[in-house]
């Protein structure tokens, strides 16, 4: 889907459709870019994708460089992540590590992991158990939040699933109206959207809170 098909109901909801007031590249391209990271904010799962991570020797490891936040690691993926198949991975906290083996980190490196932790206030690291070998070199496969690339153009490819263009026209419009003061008509109309973009999330979210990263890992 073309994002030109979310333009296109954001402008028939404004009653602008001949872009009178409402320009697609200062109104509602900014816009859109605004809905789609408040999307990621709430829902870091629209923009989830899996993939092999190859490991650097020691605990301490690093998403891929395209990513904002670590959602899990599944799985080993073998030597230069070529294995199909692998030993899956168990989350702990750190403090368990800590606790349980005080100098983990500097155990002997080996080539297959079992565990790992992630602490969510450095969303872009993980630490693995045992320690990576400096060789061979291993991978794991994880799942991770993608940084979505900025819209530019209404012929650019909706960059989420489908199923959130609702949520993110219904912030869009929110952004758009939001700017008039609290006796405007538009401001009520804002406020409106804004619940509504919430009121969408709440539904999708308890709908599958089994895929939540947040829960899965309690």
């Amino acid at each position: 889907m073309q994002c030109s098909i979310v333009l296109a109901q954001v402008r028939y909801s404004l009653n602008d459709p001949s872009a009178a007031t409402w320009s697609d590249s200062t109104h509602l391209i900014p816009a859109l870019n605004d809905a789609l990271r408040a999307l990621v904010s709430v829902r870091p799962d629209a923009a989830s994708t899996t993939a092999v991570k190859l490991l650097s020797s020691g605990t301490q490891q690093s998403i891929p460089t395209d990513g904002t936040r670590l959602l899990r690691v599944i799985r080993n993926a073998g030597e230069d992540g070529l294995s199909s198949t692998g030993r899956a991975i168990r989350r702990v906290s750190l403090d368990t590590l800590d606790a349980s083996m005080p100098t983990w980190h500097g155990a002997t490196g080996q080539a297959e992991i079992r565990e790992y932790s992630y602490d969510e206030r450095v969303p872009r690291e993980f630490w693995v158990y045992p320690p990576v070998a400096a060789s061979p070199t291993i991978g794991v496969v994880l799942t991770y939040v993608k940084t979505l690339t900025a819209i530019t153009a209404t012929s650019d490819t909706f960059p989420v699933d489908e199923f959130y263009a609702p949520a993110v026209e219904a912030f869009m419009l929110y952004r758009l109206m939001g700017g008039d003061d609290e006796s405007s008509p538009n401001y009520q109309a804002a406020q409106a959207q804004f619940a509504a973009f919430q009121t969408l999330l709440g539904l999708k979210s308890g709908g599958d809170a089994a895929m939540s990263a947040r829960r899965d890992t309690q």
